[in-house]
């Protein structure tokens, strides 16, 4: 058996492969970082009066406004409603105006509107609903019927 030798000072090497001399050149990294922020900076003073000579442009395009005097523009149709809650309350109340109120709809052939729970009431009383006795079976008005579906 082969005993755990010490390591010598001689171990076998390749000759044909080479470590890296130096590191990273870092001249060339730097003239490199240095001319990208230069080119940053030539772009953005570039943008910069781009920007300022399109709105001067824009500026010298539309009319001058009167002096001293406030302008009100108003915008293209459509437009926004300038209150939508009360709006949507005048709208509401006109909706129960409607559901609650007398109107004659049609006077020459005696059409009248209603309130909603008048004409609930008048359904009840006259016994207008209909039922159906069984599921599936068609509906049938239940005029002059009580409630347990026998006659009075």
């Amino acid at each position: 058996m082969e005993e755990n030798k010490p390591s010598t000072a001689e171990e076998p090497r390749n000759p044909h492969v080479r470590h890296e001399s130096g590191d990273v050149n870092a001249i060339s990294v730097t003239r490199f970082g240095i001319g990208m922020a230069f080119l940053i900076l030539v772009f953005l003073f570039s943008l910069f009066g781009l920007f300022r000579y399109f709105a001067k442009r824009a500026a010298e395009a539309q009319p001058p406004e009167p002096m001293g005097a406030i302008v009100r523009k108003i915008p293209p149709e459509p437009r926004l409603e300038p209150d939508p809650s009360l709006d949507m309350r005048q709208m509401r109340a006109a909706e129960d105006r409607k559901l609650h109120q007398y109107a004659w709809i049609d006077p020459d052939k005696g059409i009248v509107q209603i309130p909603v729970d008048r004409a609930m009431d008048l359904i009840l009383e006259k016994g207008l609903l209909l039922t159906r006795s069984q599921p599936g079976a068609p509906m049938a008005a239940t005029a002059g019927k009580t409630p347990s579906g026998k006659t009075p």
